[in-house]
């Protein structure tokens, strides 16, 4: 019980992190305004986190490690399906945890070197997925333009804007939905059979 109550209290105190983190800026919450916001002592931050960059990373990592998983749950119907399946979960994760994806977007520089490849290498993966199941779908063409699609798919879906109350969440989604596969139809343009080659993506972890 004492555990389960300290990992409620954890994740409580990520959230409000989170929340701040997202609303001023990372490189601008200083340690002792987090802990203000915590509503603890500076000194006490460390019994939770081991640092500031080590949770803005932790935060991150934890977002693309759910967009990886997303796959193994989509595992049935064609490989169109499959994709669109694939890429409404990702909306579906945006809607849920936005603050997460704007830090993604925003805040990767403030990383270390090391957490930023780790980051870099859990983005090239999920894209990897994408596209590989797009040339499952029927995608041709040069991979430079597959994997060009590919990252600004990734890139346009990790910076939805946010609800837009003239629109009920349905309207959104609705329309959301619509630009998707506009652009999954662009990606999978058919293309001369001799023009398509084996997709060459970077290794894991390159950079």
């Amino acid at each position: 019980m004492a555990g389960a109550c300290a990992e409620t209290r954890l994740e409580t105190l990520r959230g409000k992190a989170l929340a701040l983190f997202a609303e001023r800026g990372f490189a601008q919450v200083g340690m002792r305004e987090l802990a203000l916001h915590l509503g603890m002592a500076a000194g006490s931050l460390y019994h939770h986190f081991e640092s500031k960059e080590q949770l803005l990373f932790e935060l991150i990592e934890e977002l693309y490690e759910e967009l990886l998983g997303a796959p193994r749950r989509v595992a049935r119907g064609s490989a169109r399906e499959r994709l669109e399946q694939l890429l409404q979960r990702h909306i579906a994760l945006h809607e849920r945890r936005p603050a997460q994806f704007q830090l993604a977007e925003q805040e990767l520089r403030c990383l270390t070197p090391a957490h930023r490849r780790r980051i870099q290498g859990l983005r090239e993966a999920y894209e990897e997925r994408l596209a590989h199941l797009l040339l499952e779908a029927g995608a041709g063409g040069a991979p430079a333009r597959l994997r060009f699609g590919v990252q600004a798919l990734v890139t346009w879906l990790n910076n939805l804007p946010p609800a837009c109350p003239d629109l009920t969440a349905q309207q959104r989604q609705d329309a959301v939905g619509a630009l998707l596969l506009a652009a999954l139809d662009s990606l999978l343009e058919p293309a001369p059979r001799e023009r398509s080659l084996p997709l060459a993506w970077p290794a894991l972890g390159a950079g």
